[in-house]
């Protein structure tokens, strides 16, 4: 069997998964509505009085709440695998299972990547709040998507099921949604250093600093953002080789 179809039977593998689980779909449903409505509703801006200056907030609340949502959608595919009895039948393929993993993280970056830069433009192109240059909008979102696989990875690495899997997407997605603070936290208070213990932290302060219209320390933070995001990955990696798939010698 060719690499590429081996890359695109474990693609279509997951692409079916998502089909017929309703939760994974309702997942995406969610996103593209919600990007719907914030974009219908710049249409009427003029009678929102006061809303404008939200907009920025509400991007971030849309790219820092992607990686929980997505990485929710992606790790219940892998909790899926076993309660399906799908896990111990690839164990046995030829396809090895390094390649299951590597292909599931690239694709979820990649989806992270691809997805939150169309939402963004497309409520930006009816609010027209935000003046950012697509180099600005991968500043931020290229490392963010990092946190998406690192989270997908993470969920069944510590969830038996899927009562499990949603516990700990209810608490990734607290602690993704935590940094959102910062907008109103005083840029001087010395407690605004421990949202950094959120990995999107990073991310919404990068997207303020490039607001501001910093850009040197805007790439000060997403490349924090970015040196997170890669330990962060490879840490959860680590600890899914040895708990699911145990590869690690």
């Amino acid at each position: 069997m060719s690499l590429a179809r081996r890359l695109g039977g474990i693609v279509r593998l997951d692409l079916k998964g998502i089909a017929r689980d309703h939760v994974a779909l309702a997942t995406l449903l969610l996103s593209c509505l919600g990007t719907a409505v914030i974009a219908a509703l710049g249409t009427f801006q003029d009678r929102l009085p006061g809303w404008t200056p939200w907009f920025p907030f509400i991007l971030a609340a849309s790219l820092v709440g992607g990686p929980g949502g997505f990485g929710f959608l992606f790790g219940l595919l892998l909790v899926e695998e076993n309660d399906t009895g799908v896990r111990d039948a690839l164990a046995i393929t030829p396809v090895p299972l390094r390649l299951f993993l590597l292909v599931r993280t690239v694709v979820a970056t990649l989806w992270m990547v691809a997805w939150p830069l169309a939402s963004v433009h497309l409520m930006n192109y009816t609010w027209q709040a935000v003046d950012l240059s697509l180099a600005a909008w991968l500043t931020i979102i290229v490392p963010l998507a990092l946190f998406t696989p690192a989270f997908a990875l993470l969920i069944p690495a510590l969830a038996r099921d899927k009562v499990g899997a949603l516990a700990i997407f209810k608490g990734l997605s607290f602690l993704s949604l935590i940094p959102l603070a910062l907008f109103i936290v005083p840029a001087a208070a010395p407690y605004r250093l421990l949202f950094l213990v959120s990995p999107t932290a990073w991310t919404v302060e990068t997207f303020q600093a490039l607001l501001a219209g910093h850009g040197a320390a805007a790439l000060r933070w997403a490349g924090g953002a970015l040196l997170y995001g890669v330990a962060l990955l490879a840490l959860v990696v680590h600890h899914f080789r040895r708990a699911v798939y145990r590869l690690n010698r």
